[in-house]
Formats: structure tokens, sequence, C-alpha cells
């Protein structure tokens, strides 16, 4: 076995064709169709059927597809960066998308500003920033989560060889614009809520660090008028224009950032969120990455 038997099975499959694949592969398809053989002679068991319409993978061969699949996949990230020609002069942060975060990122990009400096600040969820770590797609990720989710963090980042560092603590709190004529009230209850469109950041409500157990537990009432906003602008928009509100976390900040939105704490249960950077274990962060942590720590702590 070898890896272009591996990559060949992928191709058949993503293509349905043998001679598809082939013409992919820039191989002729009696070669194709010989390697396929060799390998099942050799493994002792049939990775396709084969008919007059083409090939279907048997229920063994899709095993084999699904593990092809990950180490070819594997290769193409590995090629990707070896092949890529890079820049040394770039960060990449993945972050939970927040004008908290984009405040202390945009006063690394005034402070590091050579011609030639590249900057790049990704908005993702929790599971998606840890992954884009993992993959050395981003440096560092800055993420969120309750003390319901550290003891399965923890255990996550370990297996994956990933360090965390708490960065400061912020408040759950109700957003709203400050148009809505409850915007001025000191404390909102479930009552106050009903009737109300509840917006929601896509990516903080899915994956295994999703925050509907926070919501659970703060009793918001689980409404059918939801609004899914997959980017800050659509989210905003949202409050701004439509009868809603969102709960998000009330960072403390020592430099007053400017928002259309108010804040209002919740009837009931308190709930603490932590912001929290993760990195490769062991990995020595650039001098730009120390800079933006340290700042972040002395806004917000």
């Amino acid at each position: 076995m070898d890896f272009n038997q591996l990559r060949y099975i992928v191709e058949i499959v993503e293509t349905g064709s043998i001679s598809k694949a082939a013409s992919n592969l820039f191989i002729s398809q009696p070669n194709l169709s010989n390697q396929i053989t060799n390998l099942e002679n050799e493994i002792g068991k049939n990775i396709f059927y084969r008919n007059n319409r083409g090939v279907t993978l048997t229920s063994y061969g899709v095993e084999v597809y699904h593990y092809a699949k990950s180490i070819v996949k594997q290769f193409e990230i590995i090629e990707d960066k070896l092949l890529t020609k890079s820049n040394e002069n770039k960060i990449k942060i993945a972050s939970f998308g927040s004008e908290v975060i984009n405040f202390q990122f945009f006063e690394v990009c005034r402070r590091y500003n050579n011609e030639n400096y590249e900057f790049e600040l990704c908005e993702s969820g929790v599971e998606e920033s840890i992954e884009k770590v993992i993959q050395r797609d981003c440096d560092i990720g800055i993420i969120i989560y309750s003390e319901f989710q550290r003891k399965k963090l923890l255990q996550y980042l370990a297996a994956e060889e990933l360090e965390l560092q708490d960065l400061f603590v912020g408040e759950m709190k109700v957003h709203m614009s400050k148009n809505h004529e409850k915007s001025k009230m000191a404390i909102l209850n479930k009552d106050d809520l009903q009737g109300l469109f509840h917006v929601k950041k896509t990516y903080l409500f899915k994956g295994m660090f999703s925050l509907n157990y926070e919501m659970e537990y703060l009793g918001i009432p689980d409404t059918n008028k939801t609004i899914l906003a997959n980017g800050n602008k659509t989210y905003n928009d949202a409050l701004h224009n439509l009868p809603s509100f969102a709960v998000e976390i009330d960072w403390k900040c020592k430099k007053k950032i400017h928002s259309d939105l108010a804040r209002i704490p919740y009837e009931g249960k308190r709930l603490d969120i932590t912001c929290a950077m993760v990195k490769r274990k062991n990995e020595i962060l650039k001098e730009e990455l120390l800079f933006f942590i340290n700042k972040l720590i002395e806004s917000y702590s």
C-alpha cells in the first residue's frame, strides 16, 4: 500500500468514475484500475463494486475511503505549509468577534506597521478557533468560556497539546438598541423579553462549546423568534432595526468604547464569562502577539 493508491481511491469516489479520476490524475484508465486491483489483492478485500454503470464503494470500502480522505487532506495541508512562500512579518489571530478584541488588534496594526507586514483577524467560535491553532492556520486563539465549560475545555486542550491563559472576565447581560423603549430599564426579566427576536451570533451557539446551556441556566426565554447572524454587521443591524435583544458579555473596559447598544442586567442569576488565549504548548509567542495580549489584560482586567 502507498500514498498514491489512497489518493486514487479518493479521486474515484469524488468523481464517481474511474475514467474521470484517471483523467484528473493524468494516468491511463487501465493503470488506475490495476492500481486499485493490486491494493484489493494486497488487503484481501474489495473496496469497490464494479458494474456496467461504474463503481460504488463496498461497506469495507466506505471505511477505507474515510481513512484515505483524512490522510490525503493532511498531506495537502502539510504540502501547502511547506511550499507556500511564508511571510515572517505576519500574525493571524482567531477570535470570537468583539469590539473588545478588535480595538486592541488595531493597536497592534498601528504599532507594527512595516510595509510588508500582514495582519489577519479571523472571526470564529471556540471550537473553530481552537482548530485553527491546532492546524497552524492561526498563531493564537482568543476564546470565551463559562464555568460550566472549563473542565471539558481543559481536557480538550490537553489532548491537543495546547495551553490556556485566562485574560479577563465579563458578565452576561441583555443587549439591545438604545433606541428600544426598554433600554433605559435598570434590570430586565423574562416577561420583558417576551415577543422580541433573540439575536444570536451563529458560531457562539454551535459545537461542543456552545452557549445554549448558559442561556438555559440564566432563564432566558426559549423562543422560536430567533435570528442567527453570521457576522457583526447582521448582528448589529438586527438589534437596531427589529424589536429584539441579544445576550452577550459586558466587558469592563478602562477605555470607553463607543457602542449604540445598552447592556442591562438580567433578573435572577449572574453568570461570568472568561476571555482566554489558546496557544500551542511550549511555543514562544512573537513580540507582536505578546504586545496584543498585554494590551488586552491592561485594558480589561
